[in-house]
């Protein structure tokens, strides 16, 4: 076909306004919605990294389905773009119950059902904390049955009753914070995925098994694929088995050792923890990352680990504050306050790369102008972000939370959900664990912790503890995800954003459903020691400002800086910044060597096979990748029909424990 014919046809079809996504799709979605929320909440060792296990699996399961009903009645099968409306929906339900869930249902009920076990909850938590968001320890003995667990679903949810109010309030308050999100994503996404054309390594895997789903692009007539998913899930089964019966063999493919076990003594032995673990299911998302940013996060690991040596050899060997963030006292080498400079500056870095994009987008606002792709008006995001960010702060201070914390913590929080969201469509990073880095960190090293109040202390920590955890399971990229996979299939972005605007909030309530389903079958368990805990740091360490902290925040923000001017200024540098805002905290520490191992791969088959052989990884990565989701479906399932029994896991996690 002649190029000026290529050109007039994509002219076309960039023309044809975007059909509207049928609600099947979206019913389908919600009918089994359930099992992916209960995989979540029971199985957390399948959502601790970005591309979430229970999502992919329920695509791929309703993806083989679809091939089925291809055959038999063609016009009732799935379409590609419902196949991506269910992964999304799924997807960021998951994350809504994943991390999140985790930690705010806890609150709901452990301050008053432990309150006897621990005194910290009596004198420091439960005196000043909401009613609207935690029982009061006076209506205890209603959630007896809860406490000690033995019963069925069927009286689970005929008690739900006592539950609504506290669902209510926490629903309200993770919906706020992720509408604020998707508004942000809905503002940006045509700088991001159209002009930028960040690579979005993450999602190659569900397009893959969506466009499988429709016959599009047949998985398993690609050998590379077959002769990948057959070894690995092969790997996966047999260890699986090892762990009933040890007279089996065992192919590790977890940890395999510990670096400083080869250096016992000081100062090298400062480099702390550094497994040697493969986790192929990690490790091959290298193959869908850019080269660059690929080489860039192995390099500023060892970064890490050296600075962390020269730390110790200058006099500093108490290692207690390394990732000290969430409320802990900073020390050195202060890798929270670098990983803060660092956002931050790749939150400017985007808001500069940007700015003619964000003056065209100022303009439709102030002028009412609709986009061209039938996605949602500028001026009705810009509104859904003011008003969710308004109704947001409203709440936090009918809560006690003071009104500049409020304004602080989320405007902190908002830029640096806004930097890992574009750092993972840049780099695909397997996971991007954030070790307690929050607004909090950030609040304490430039006020100290004096300026907080016993009072304060407590319902701050509380309210905002989803800001300062880990981030492993942050919403925001799955969201942006979710509308470049749309994006890609002419999906209308309308009705996208109303999808996952009703994924947000029906996941929170199902996160809680789920965990209340669980603590009636097997009796709650005490999760309020983290917040409690980081409250107790507070009242018994008085600090002032840290200088200190700020300063290496500012060494953090100058050194993305100053990567940034180098890379404009000198083309082919190796190093790019998101690699050191990623190395700089925890994320790499498990899969470190996995992605070198793939990064050599990676160079000596694309530099003596070149595109062919790159299109050969892929297919590679994304068998490897199934396989490994589908033995660990398999193995999770066992385990939850067999109470919670620790089978195998390819996760960095274990049941157990968690280097099972």
């Amino acid at each position: 076909m002649p190029s000026s014919k290529i050109q007039e046809t994509a002219a076309n079809t960039e023309s044809q306004p975007r059909a509207w996504i049928g609600w099947r799709a979206i019913v389908l979605a919600m009918l089994l919605a359930p099992f992916t929320a209960y995989w979540t909440t029971d199985q957390v060792v399948d959502v601790i990294f970005s591309l979430m296990i229970p999502p992919v699996v329920m695509t791929m399961l309703v993806a083989i389905c679809n091939l089925g009903i291809r055959r038999i009645a063609p016009k009732y099968a799935l379409t590609e773009g419902e196949l991506i409306i269910f992964y999304a929906m799924n997807t960021v339900i998951g994350t809504m119950c994943a991390e999140w869930m985790g930690i705010v249902n806890p609150q709901i009920y452990s301050y008053a059902l432990f309150a006897k076990n621990n005194t910290n909850y009596q004198t420091q938590m439960l005196p000043y904390l909401s009613k609207f968001f935690v029982i009061p320890e006076k209506n205890a003995y209603l959630y007896h049955d809860f406490k000690h667990g033995g019963y069925n679903v069927f009286y689970s949810l005929a008690h739900l009753d006592l539950w609504w109010r506290y669902i209510f309030a926490w629903t309200l308050l993770v919906s706020l914070i992720c509408i604020a999100m998707l508004c942000i994503n809905s503002l940006m996404r045509e700088e991001w995925t159209n002009r930028e054309r960040l690579a979005f390594p993450i999602i190659q895997v569900p397009l893959a098994v969506v466009r499988a789903g429709v016959g599009k692009e047949p998985l398993w007539k690609n050998k590379y694929f077959t002769i990948s998913f057959l070894v690995m899930f092969s790997i996966d089964i047999l260890n699986g088995f090892h762990t009933f019966y040890p007279n089996l063999p065992w192919l590790n493919v977890r940890f395999i050792g510990d670096v400083s076990q080869f250096f016992p003594n000081p100062p090298f032995n400062a480099i702390g923890w550094t497994p040697i673990g493969i986790f192929p299911y990690m490790a091959v998302i290298g193959f869908f990352m850019p080269t660059d940013l690929l080489f860039s996060a192995i390099f500023f690991f060892f970064v890490r680990k050296a600075i962390q040596v020269f730390t110790y050899s200058i006099g500093y060997t108490d290692s207690a504050g390394v990732f000290g963030g969430g409320g802990l006292i900073p020390s050195p080498p202060y890798f929270s306050e670098q990983s803060w400079g660092a956002f931050i500056a790749l939150f400017v870095g985007a808001a500069w790369t940007a700015r003619n994009y964000l003056k065209e987008v100022w303009q439709q606002i102030l002028h009412g102008a609709d986009p061209n792709d039938s996605g949602i008006s500028p001026r009705i995001a810009f509104a859904g972000l003011l008003i969710s960010v308004t109704a947001l702060f409203i709440l936090g201070v009918s809560t006690g939370v003071p009104l500049w914390i409020m304004v602080i913590s989320t405007i902190l929080f908002l830029m640096f959900s806004v930097a890992l969201t574009r750092m993972r469509a840049q780099i695909g990073a397997p996971s991007h664990e954030m070790a307690f880095m929050g607004p909090n960190q950030m609040i304490f090293d430039s006020m100290g912790t004096s300026s907080i109040s016993q009072s304060v202390a407590p319902r701050m920590i509380s309210t905002l503890f989803i800001m300062n955890r880990i981030h492993r399971t942050h919403p925001m990229p799955a969201q942006l995800e979710a509308m470049k996979m749309g994006e890609m299939n002419k999906i209308n972005q309308k009705s996208l954003f109303i999808a996952l605007v009703f994924a947000i909030v029906f996941g929170s309530v199902l996160g809680h459903i789920m965990h209340i389903i669980q603590g009636y079958a097997n009796g709650a368990t005490d999760g309020g020691g983290d917040v409690a805990g980081v409250v107790s740091s507070l009242d018994q360490k008085h600090t002032q400002s840290s200088p200190t902290a700020l300063l290496f925040v500012v060494i953090g923000f100058s050194v993305v800086i100053l990567l940034d001017f180098i890379r404009f200024q000198v083309p082919g540098f190796p190093l790019h910044p998101v690699g050191y805002a990623l190395a700089m905290n925890f994320g790499l520490d498990y899969f470190w060597f996995g992605l070198m191992i793939v990064y050599f791969i990676k160079l000596f088959v694309e530099r003596y096979y070149g595109l062919k052989g790159h299109d050969h990884l892929h297919q590679v990565a994304i068998g490897i990748i199934l396989a490994e989701f589908s033995a660990e479906a398999i193995w999770s399932l066992y385990s939850m029909t067999h109470h919670n029994m620790a089978t195998y896991s390819i996760s960095i996690n274990g049941r157990l424990a968690w280097n099972q």
